[in-house]
């Protein structure tokens, strides 16, 4: 029995005990370092998420079926089911129908449940918990009816892939174009042509299903020849900050002088937030994404401070701190360890190798200020920042591939 066939049995089995005895609360799916939630209101979908990034989902399912839809973060009294309480507001402003949420919520769910039964050995927790009865809320659910319709509809796009045999391509991965010239001798089309732009490291499979307005089946098929032809890579990159983690963000740019920062750190979405966080400040950034290459940019660009990785592909960040302390030129530049790592060991040997300080990768905008203001901008205080309550974003704040 394959893989996909396991997970099927497996959650479709879960989702059946759930909505005989319904109940309310949380289930927690797992495999390996990856976990869904999949909340229930008497048996009835309310929402699902998590996975490795459910704000892309959420922005790629709205951006879908309501792309001029609008909201503003002062709206957002919960951080817990930020995306589900969104959809109730703008139903209650007939910003969107009814129907339209339901939509936005299918498409969430069945992708959600296609990422769920890829995997054979699902672990699975039941949370009770209590959640709002309105009438609005027991409006916005997916029925018994409806979770069976998206579970099946996400096993025949499974199905599908796997008899194609490409299942093997997880459609949250991020494309990348590796030979650029080689790929465009290999076809001239419109679409190949379109998909090369797309092909950045900025956009997820799905992602590129949207922009392209094709089935995941043609993308995948598409990019598979890509592959074999050695012209693609595939990576992981980090999901999007979610919008109501946006209050502390400044709603106006500062007067701060034009200070320069270096990030350096393999992954995209590093810079990307960083640039989303602290360029509203005044801050210029530079994203060093290979360190043996960038650094003739780094001596040039001569920042005042260093956010670093500590994990890397060909070098570590402990290497590159070691290094930089050894050049004159940053010998008294402050360098911060930005990392999803966060042990006594670590703290320790950062400081062993010239770091000043060691920030874990939360992408809490409030401390990546903070740890700023204490090396290059003591005279700027956090008390200044004015949050976004009241700032109203369209989707083009993430569009996808921004």
């Amino acid at each position: 029995m394959s893989a996909p066939t396991i997970g099927y049995i497996k959650l479709a089995n879960t989702l059946s005990i759930v909505s005989k005895k319904q109940v309310t609360g949380k289930l927690s799916v797992a495999y390996g370092n990856q976990e869904w939630q999949l909340y229930f209101l008497f048996g009835h979908l309310l929402y699902a998420s998590g996975g490795l990034y459910p704000t892309r989902r959420w922005y790629r399912a709205v951006k879908k079926h309501c792309p001029n839809f609008k909201f503003e973060l002062n709206q957002l009294t919960n951080v817990q089911l930020w995306e589900y309480k969104l959809l109730q507001i703008a139903i209650s402003d007939n910003q969107i129908t009814l129907s339209e949420a339901k939509a936005i919520l299918r498409t969430i769910t069945e992708e959600v449940f296609f990422a769920i039964i890829s995997q054979a050995g699902l672990t699975r927790r039941w949370h009770p918990q209590k959640h709002s009865t309105s009438q609005k809320t027991l409006n916005l659910l997916l029925s018994r009816r409806e979770i069976k319709e998206v579970l099946a509809s996400a096993k025949i796009l499974l199905k599908s892939l796997q008899d194609e045999g490409l299942l093997h391509i997880n459609p949250e991965l991020v494309p990348i174009i590796k030979n650029r010239n080689k790929l465009l001798n290999q076809e001239k089309s419109e679409s190949v042509l379109k998909l090369d732009k797309l092909l950045n490291g900025k956009r997820t499979i799905w992602d590129i299903t949207l922009e392209m307005k094709m089935s995941l089946e043609v993308i995948t098929h598409s990019l598979y020849s890509f592959e074999k032809l050695g012209l693609i890579n595939f990576l992981k990159v980090e999901d999007w900050l979610p919008p109501s983690e946006k209050f502390h963000l400044p709603a106006i740019e500062k007067s701060v002088d034009k200070v320069k920062i270096a990030c350096i750190d393999d992954s995209y979405s590093t810079g990307f937030l960083l640039d989303k966080i602290l360029k509203p400040l005044g801050y210029e950034i530079l994203h060093i994404q290979n360190p043996i290459k960038g650094l003739a940019l780094l001596e040039e660009c001569k920042p005042d401070l260093i956010f670093l990785d500590l994990i890397m592909p060909k070098v570590s960040g402990y290497t590159i701190c070691k290094f930089l302390r050894k050049t004159t030129t940053f010998q008294d530049i402050p360098i911060v360890f930005f990392s999803t790592q966060d042990s006594i060991i670590d703290r320790t040997r950062a400081r062993i190798v010239g770091a000043n300080d060691y920030l874990y990768k939360s992408y809490d905008p409030e401390k990546i200020v903070e740890v700023l203001e204490k090396y290059v901008n003591p005279k700027h205080s956090t008390n200044d920042l004015k949050s976004t309550l009241g700032q109203t974003y369209d989707l083009t704040f993430m569009a996808v591939g921004s």
